[in-house]
């Protein structure tokens, strides 16, 4: 396991109790169980992880800042989202040996519940400002584009569009947010890549795309001395992360890996 920085586990900790009251005000039981089901029921949560890792190496106090929390929880009901929708248009009864909520509750109920927690994003990302909004409206719209072309079977096409904009939104919304514009080139080709890479090592490591990972690599590599350039000795918390992240990928294990 990567040692990551106190003061991020504790935010991730703040960021989980906050997802974990999403959906509690929803009055139909079944809807509620739908919306909640994921939430209950969590991963990893490597976007808000990443974006608090991000924000703590742009600014330590940052973390502090109730908007960091809440933009890390956006992320994770955006992922919540996908998951809900990818297992109606793929028929998943089970996601890693659990039913899917769809098995469970139908795929009308878990297409209403992904509604619900996209207007829970929408609304959450209101109180952070026009340009988040904007933002993520861009990213939903390239999560669409993707999620299209993995249905018409286009996997490697869809890979740069399916997982990469929501993890390249963990570094771009804390450049927004804590004023460091003068990074935002940097940290989108970081997270960008990034994303590609996750991608690339769950829906394709079995199709022996290592030597299309290289490239990837060297893009992050490029983007993270980019940072690493501009921040000094803060950013190495987050180089030793993102090495192992790329330590993971090329041994083949990164989506099975707790980092």
């Amino acid at each position: 396991m990567v040692e990551v920085p106190r003061e991020v586990l504790e935010a991730l900790d703040r960021v989980r109790e906050d997802v974990d009251s999403i959906g509690d005000s929803v009055k139909d039981a079944e809807l509620r169980r739908a919306i909640k089901y994921y939430i209950e029921t969590p991963g990893k949560m490597i976007r808000p992880l990443l974006l608090l890792l991000f924000a703590y190496t742009l600014d330590a106090e940052g973390l502090r800042d109730r908007r960091i929390i809440n933009a890390a929880s956006i992320l994770e009901t955006l992922h919540i989202v996908s998951l809900l929708q990818d297992d109606v248009i793929d028929r998943h009864e089970e996601r890693r040996g659990v039913k899917t909520p769809r098995a469970l509750y139908g795929d009308a109920m878990s297409i209403v519940a992904s509604d619900w927690l996209i207007a829970e994003a929408v609304e959450r990302a209101a109180a952070l400002g026009v340009d988040i909004v904007q933002y993520l409206a861009n990213v939903a719209k390239r999560l669409s584009e993707g999620q299209a072309l993995d249905v018409k079977g286009q996997r490697r096409e869809a890979a740069e569009l399916k997982t990469a904009p929501l993890i390249e939104a963990a570094f771009v919304m804390p450049t927004l947010i804590l004023r460091r514009r003068d990074l935002l080139r940097p940290a989108a080709a970081l997270g960008r890549a990034l994303g590609v890479l996750y991608q690339y090592s769950d829906d394709m490591a079995d199709e022996g795309v290592k030597n299309d990972m290289r490239p990837l690599i060297d893009e992050i590599r490029d983007a993270l001395s980019n940072i690493k350039r501009a921040l000094g000795e803060r950013a190495q918390p987050l180089e030793r992360f993102i090495e192992a992240v790329v330590k993971r990928a090329l041994e083949g294990t990164l989506t099975v890996a707790r980092l």
